[in-house]
């Protein structure tokens, strides 16, 4: 071995000890730099106004996201179906506004204007009773929807009886609208009574609250008779007598008592006649109340002219008297959606009259039970059993419902 090798391996360590020297210093002075950077600092906290301004704003926030849930919640019906009871109350408020503004233009009939206006008025309601039948009502409603109509076509049945009577009296003939006024005045006790009052019920029991539309067509009945009388000729005294109270006797309580019979047994009404023994007694008080009531009086059960001129215009009414229409007829054969009201009205009426008796099946086909079932209404309003139905026996069947009550809830 010469010097040159020796110097080369002494030589040689020397540089890879720099080198590994070298990488230790970078090592330190990476170190040094990373310790001479400052250090972040913990933030500080923030004032208490401001915490205190933090907390009531998610409060708030709170508090509008369950006023909205809450919103949403009462809006829908709380989730049980409210919803399509809303929906169906909204669809039938317009048509019960409608049908109640056609009963006030009633008021402004003239002579010149009676026959044109009460077209209009017709048509009005035939769209109204379209519109209702459009109308599906749900479970519950089932059965105030079918009153609901069925007071409709009270109502245009009675404006169709006023189109008559104003026709005749245009052609010289004295004709009576008895019969009309009471078509108008049951629709709205059937309305109120047998729609809004159970309709309302069933909402409440919704949680929805009463907000079933009312709907009056006749709103003061001794006007709307003075008004029909001087557009027909038909204008009459109200019959006189003396004015007859709980506790009175004599020949006129048994006069009353008397005609007081005969509207029970014209109407076919399930109430117990009244002895005519001439004593006023309770059972005289509550039926002049139950007279009073169906003719839209006050039910004071007192006898003064109003309430004499109420029972002649319930028995006219209930005969069928007063120029009735008999364009509107139902025979034997007929089917569709008209005799299937009817069929539900005979129902009412033969649930309180004959309890026991077989319901009708509403299926709009009139057959032989159907014309039965209209004899026998026919003749317990004092009508010809003719099995067909007509101006006088619908309106004979209105008037049997309201007295028993069917008609009424």
């Amino acid at each position: 071995m010469d010097d040159r090798d020796v110097d080369f391996e002494f030589d040689f360590f020397p540089e890879e000890q720099a080198t590994a020297t070298a990488e230790t210093d970078e090592e330190l002075l990476w170190e040094e730099s990373s310790e001479d950077q400052p250090r972040r600092q913990p933030a500080a906290a923030p004032p208490p106004h401001v915490v205190q301004r933090r907390r009531i704003a998610a409060a708030a926030a709170v508090a509008l996201l369950l006023l909205i849930i809450l919103v949403v919640v009462l809006t829908s019906g709380g989730g049980g179906g409210g919803g399509a009871y809303r929906g169906y109350v909204d669809e039938v408020s317009p048509v019960a506004a409608d049908s109640q503004q056609a009963g006030a233009a009633l008021t402004t009939l003239t002579g010149k204007n009676a026959s044109s206006k009460l077209d209009v008025l017709i048509q009005q309601t035939v769209d109204d009773v379209n519109r209702l039948q459009a109308i599906t009502p749900p479970k519950e409603l089932v059965q105030q929807q079918a009153q609901a109509l069925a007071a409709l076509n009270l109502r245009l049945l009675g404006l169709q009886q006023l189109r008559e009577a104003v026709t005749q009296s245009a052609a010289g003939n004295t004709v009576s609208t008895d019969a009309a006024v009471a078509s108008l005045v049951a629709s709205d006790r059937i309305w109120d009574g047998s729609v809004r009052t159970p309709a309302n019920a069933v909402l409440q029991a919704k949680g929805l609250g009463g907000v079933f539309p009312s709907s009056s067509f006749v709103t003061d009945r001794k006007a709307l008779v003075k008004k029909l009388g001087t557009l027909t000729g038909s204008s009459a005294t109200a019959p006189t007598g003396a004015v007859l109270k709980l506790g009175d006797t004599g020949q006129d309580v048994v006069a009353w008592q008397n005609g007081l019979n005969q509207w029970i047994q014209a109407t076919g009404s399930s109430l117990t006649p009244l002895t005519a023994d001439g004593n006023f007694g309770s059972g005289t008080q509550q039926l002049t109340a139950a007279l009073q009531t169906n003719q839209g009086l006050s039910p004071d059960g007192i006898v003064g002219p109003s309430t004499r001129q109420a029972l002649q215009n319930a028995i006219k009414a209930a005969k069928g008297t007063g120029g009735a229409s008999t364009a509107v007829t139902m025979k034997l054969g007929d089917t569709g959606q008209d005799v299937v009201q009817w069929q539900q009205q005979l129902n009412r009426w033969l649930q309180a009259t004959a309890p026991t008796q077989t319901p009708l099946s509403t299926d709009g086909n009139f057959g032989a039970a159907t014309q039965t079932a209209t004899e026998q209404l026919q003749t317990a309003a004092g009508l010809t059993p003719t099995g067909e139905v007509d101006a006088r026996t619908q309106q004979a069947l209105a008037s049997a419902l309201a007295n028993t009550g069917s008609g009424t809830g």
